[in-house]
């Protein structure tokens, strides 16, 4: 009986797929939009700068490093720019949270190595959020959430 049904309502199974397969790609491309306005995708759009903000995670632990790798896509070059780093104090500890960028240069690729400790290598894992400011605005010109690594335990001396 369902093989029967199937065969006679085939074009409108198919016709029903195909729109249902449109609309969620529709909605999965407004949602990616979205998120590129708000400054939380790779790329940034927002108050007229193009940012793109990568970063990766080095080590084993309990030492760590971040690096931050960060390109003015635009066409105008950027001026003293703030990073900042926050994370978990009771977890993690980051010596330097605040760096400066004197100018970011169209086209021209920035690299930034955030050194990151482990207090308590049994407290689990947690994330570092980073965020290129404005110091026109208060939002963010771009952001990334980097999820840490489990930190290996540290290596002692047992003399």
């Amino acid at each position: 009986e369902q093989t029967s049904r199937e065969r006679e309502q085939a074009i409108d199974m198919h016709r029903t797929f195909q729109r249902d397969l449109c609309k969620l790609r529709l909605s999965t491309a407004r949602a990616y939009v979205n998120l590129l306005g708000a400054g939380h995708g790779p790329m940034s759009s927002s108050g007229g700068t193009q940012v793109r903000l990568n970063a990766q995670v080095l080590g084993m632990g309990p030492q760590f490093k971040i690096v931050v790798r960060i390109q003015n896509a635009g066409i105008h070059a950027l001026y003293d720019i703030p990073l900042m780093c926050t994370t978990n104090p009771n977890l993690y500890r980051i010596p330097r949270p605040c760096f400066y960028l004197p100018i970011l240069v169209p086209q021209q690729s920035y690299i930034v190595e955030v050194p990151v400790t482990c207090t308590d290598a049994m407290a689990g894992t947690d994330s570092v959020r980073i965020f290129l400011c404005n110091r026109s605005s208060n939002m963010p010109i771009i952001s990334a959430i980097v999820n840490m690594p489990i930190s290996e335990q540290p290596l002692t001396d047992n003399y």
